[in-house]
């Protein structure tokens, strides 16, 4: 059986439509998240969905510069979590797997709605919180971006290039192993 296309077709895009995303798909991209995995049911994630123009004006300026292309969308999504929500065992906060799950349900229910979603840390943090009234002790992870596919007029060389270019993955034998780690699956290390 081959990959579900939604997840096959999956891509960080940025190449966005300003046209505005229906609240019924916004929604159901919610449900789809809310449909994650979540130890002792805890679901220890939130979601803000940003769409208000001035609000959204005001979100999109702690963007950092790199980002530029996301002032397009006709939504931000702020996603939230917080350790004291879920599950720890030991030292294992089991809050931002269940977030990442969650997350993922809701990008693939947004491809098959034929969405563009790209997830970004590149913002600053402090500020989005307060522009969305987000309390200091949660942790705003991360945004996505959101919109219909749109033309690449506008993006700079690389992101031009990165919106048709292969999509690179490890080989499966470099994140996988039977039975027990090997040093194949050891990452390689960071560059400084």
């Amino acid at each position: 059986m081959a990959m579900l296309p939604a997840i096959e077709d999956r891509r960080a895009f940025r190449a966005l439509d300003t046209k505005p995303i229906p609240s019924e798909v916004l929604l159901r991209l919610v449900e789809a998240a809310q449909t994650a995995p979540s130890a002792m049911n805890n679901q220890p994630w939130r979601f803000i969905t940003v769409t208000e123009a001035k609000q959204l004006a005001t979100l999109k300026e702690t963007l950092s510069p790199g980002n530029y292309w996301a002032k397009k969308a006709p939504a931000l999504v702020a996603v939230v979590t917080n350790n004291q929500w879920g599950m720890t065992l030991g030292e294992r906060h089991y809050a931002p797997f269940e977030l990442g799950m969650a997350t993922m349900a809701y990008q693939i229910q947004a491809v098959a709605e034929g969405l563009h979603v790209h997830p970004i840390a590149g913002f600053n943090a402090d500020e989005a919180k307060k522009v969305l009234a987000i309390p200091a002790e949660e942790t705003l992870m991360i945004l996505l971006v959101l919109g219909y596919p749109g033309d690449t007029t506008g993006l700079n060389e690389k992101h031009l290039a990165s919106e048709t270019s292969l999509r690179i993955r490890l080989p499966i034998e470099r994140i996988h192993a039977f039975d027990s780690w090997n040093d194949t699956i050891k990452p390689e290390p960071k560059m400084a």
